[in-house]
């Protein structure tokens, strides 16, 4: 029994520790969407059926914006996104946290990314129309515009 709870507990601190690592590289990334970040608080919510993590940002006590990150699904495995919205409802930024898949990687190259910021929901944020995709990654940048257009939605139903 002691060697359970011994396994048990070292279980809980790399999941822990695992858990610390992941808000710092969130972290570090949302401070590149919203430069004038001072504050930042996380939040678990479900929205459509699925959880996410809604990360509000503040500067001098007074809320920038939000940060969603979320998973939308690659040719194969999912990509993890972080899509940061400011306080008038725009994209300030969209961010490729983890990349899985072997082929499409490019849009994590900010002039594909960049197309986003400034982005609403009045905008149709879909490839073909107000977004190019990368070329011989379009699933993936569907799943980028995907993403931005989920994320825009979330927040829209959040601030309610």
């Amino acid at each position: 029994m002691k060697r359970f709870y011994l396994t048990l507990t070292v279980i809980v601190l790399l999941l822990s520790q695992a858990a610390a690592q992941d808000n710092a590289a969130d972290e570090e990334a949302i401070k590149k969407i919203f430069s004038a970040a001072q504050t930042i608080k996380a939040e678990a919510i479900v929205a459509e059926g699925q959880g996410f993590k809604v990360y509000r940002v503040f500067a001098e006590d007074k809320i920038i914006g939000w940060v969603v990150k979320l998973d939308e699904m690659g040719k194969v495995k999912p990509i993890t996104f972080l899509v940061g919205i400011d306080a008038q409802g725009r994209v300030a930024g969209v961010h490729v946290l983890e990349y899985r898949d072997i082929f499409g990687a490019e849009i994590k190259r900010r002039s594909f990314l960049r197309q986003f910021q400034g982005k609403s929901l009045k905008n149709k944020i879909s490839i073909g129309a107000d977004i190019d995709a990368v070329t011989s990654a379009t699933i993936s940048s569907g799943a980028a515009a995907s993403a931005v257009r989920k994320a825009l939605n979330i927040i829209a139903g959040f601030k309610k």
